[in-house]
């Protein structure tokens, strides 16, 4: 006879522990349960005891066993990402529990792409945290891709990123920050103090280009379309940040960016903005927010960061 969601329910609730959740985790990532147990801090086989614990609670096998490791059965791999999000939540309950004893009264949950995260959300953020010391916030750094999937699972209370290309039902997307492409170099670059650029001057330059998921190469290659047979391309592809700035501080490259990204390391003469007279346009940054069930800190949050009308810059 299969067993009944209720009589599942509490034997979970009377003989699963966290730990169980922890040790399946970190094997389905690491995909060994020795490695798994060194990342929770226990014995090898006092992981494999929590795995076979958890596979007979359920009533199934979550992995398979091979020579090169562990593999997901569908059962685990369905499992994954409920696991994860109640960790999750153990992650959220400690960080709000230190808040607490720091005389925080609230939890703020933000997702936000490294472009907000180097440019104009990490410049306002002390000012916030100033202000609204009450409010603990926890800010996870993260693509459009797991923004989305962190959103969803309502891992997070309002995401910082551009206007999404669907909206999904239920949440708007309030435009703050605007933002615009810009061909950046390293101070030493040839081009760097070059007062006037030619096209010719960027076609016979390297260039270091993000993935080709990213927006920046997708603009890059239109601007270049009918050229780009004849641009030198940097065979490191990279969207981080502190590579491109490394890379750019010791090479003659120029590359394509943000500028909301650069415009730190460019206020800090780590990096240059080539006068190019083109506008290079790009989307607005902004906050994607729920219509309804808005928590108090998010509607400091967004009262925070609503620009008045005429300035264009957060409220203070």
């Amino acid at each position: 006879m299969a067993t009944s969601v209720t009589t599942l329910r509490n034997r979970l609730l009377s003989r699963a522990r966290l730990r169980h959740l922890h040790v399946f985790t970190q094997i389905a990532e690491l995909q060994t349960v020795k490695r798994a147990a060194q990342a929770v801090g226990i014995s090898q086989p006092s992981a494999t005891q929590s795995l076979a614990d958890l596979e007979l609670l359920l009533e199934n096998p979550l992995f398979l066993r091979h020579a090169q490791g562990m593999a997901l059965t569908p059962a685990g791999a369905a499992l994954l990402p409920l696991a994860r999000r109640m960790i999750g939540l153990v992650d959220e309950t400690a960080s709000f529990a230190c808040g607490l004893l720091d005389g925080a009264h609230s939890l703020l949950r933000v997702a936000a792409t490294s472009a907000a995260v180097g440019g104009p959300l990490g410049r306002v953020m002390p000012a916030f945290a100033k202000r609204y010391p009450d409010v603990v916030v926890e800010l996870i750094e993260a693509d459009v891709s797991r923004q989305a999937i962190l959103l969803a699972n309502a891992e997070v209370d309002c995401a910082i990123c551009r206007l999404p290309a669907v909206l999904a039902s239920g949440w708007s997307f309030r435009p703050l920050w605007p933002d615009r492409f810009a061909i950046i170099a390293g101070p030493n670059h040839p081009l760097a103090h070059k007062r006037r650029l030619t096209r010719a001057d960027l076609l016979n330059a390297a260039w270091l280009v993000p993935p080709a998921s990213i927006a920046a190469r997708a603009a890059f290659e239109h601007y270049f379309s009918e050229e780009l047979g004849r641009i030198e391309l940097y065979s490191i592809v990279s969207a981080s940040p502190m590579l491109i700035w490394r890379l750019l501080a010791e090479q003659p490259l120029l590359t394509w960016m943000p500028h909301s990204v650069a415009a730190h390391l460019i206020s800090a003469r780590q990096l240059l903005e080539l006068p190019w007279p083109e506008k290079l346009p790009f989307g607005e940054i902004g906050v994607l927010v729920p219509e309804v069930n808005r928590n108090q800190a998010l509607e400091k949050f967004l009262s925070f960061l609503q620009p008045p009308a005429a300035s264009g810059t957060p409220a203070r």
